[in-house]
């Protein structure tokens, strides 16, 4: 039986909240059981190996095209995945961390987004913001790693571009990694194995019913 998020864990990420507060990231353990971490990981590559993952586009709706030069992950909502017991541990996970911060940060967050992302060899994701400048919904972002057997030199570590210089963040399993939508710029260095990964976003409510 698929073991849930352990209740006992949400202490765990109580820290993350203040880090958010202090630096506008945070980088920690997830805190989620390795039977949940390997299913996860299981099913993002079957995903891959079933073709069933599609190329990530960039821009916005309407104008959005696949520029595998900029980004070059494949990726598949998690809503449109098939129900498990481990995707519901990792649905409590998220819905206990959004309490934990709109409890710390008064975010006003009201939903999240996630999808699972693969940079197969030699794709990366150029320097962005996870934020569109007309679209203020996405505030904080949210990267699960995926990657068990992850070793130095496999690349596609994640690159915080902070005041005080860049971060590398290894893409190991269980490693959660978040930071504030607006402001952390971030880059995926280019792969050199398979990296896999949950990628998702706390969204507030909209102060305007037409934003989406």
């Amino acid at each position: 039986m698929m073991p849930e998020f352990p209740a006992a864990a949400v202490d765990h990420l109580v820290p993350v909240a203040d880090r958010l507060v202090e630096q506008g990231w945070s980088v920690s353990d997830s805190g989620l059981p390795a039977a949940v971490l390997s299913e996860l990981e299981r099913c993002c590559h079957s995903l891959w190996d079933s073709d069933s993952l599609r190329p990530a586009a960039i821009g916005r709706a309407g104008e959005r095209q696949v520029r595998a030069e900029v980004r070059g992950d494949h990726i598949r909502w998690l809503d449109d995945c098939q129900p498990s017991a481990a995707h519901d541990a990792y649905r409590d996970a998220m819905a206990a961390l959004r309490q934990t911060l709109n409890r710390s940060l008064l975010l006003g967050l009201d939903s999240y987004e996630t999808h699972y992302a693969l940079y197969p060899p030699g794709a990366g994701y150029r320097k962005h913001l996870d934020r569109f400048k007309d679209n203020p919904l996405r505030t904080v972002s949210v990267v699960l790693y995926l990657n068990s057997q992850w070793q130095p030199g496999d690349g596609g570590e994640l690159r915080l571009h902070l005041p005080q210089g860049a971060l590398d963040v290894e893409p190991r399993a269980g490693t959660l990694a978040v930071f504030m939508s607006d402001s952390i710029v971030h880059e995926v260095l280019p792969a050199r194995r398979d990296r896999a990964s949950l990628v998702g976003w706390f969204r507030r409510r909209p102060d305007n019913p037409l934003l989406r």
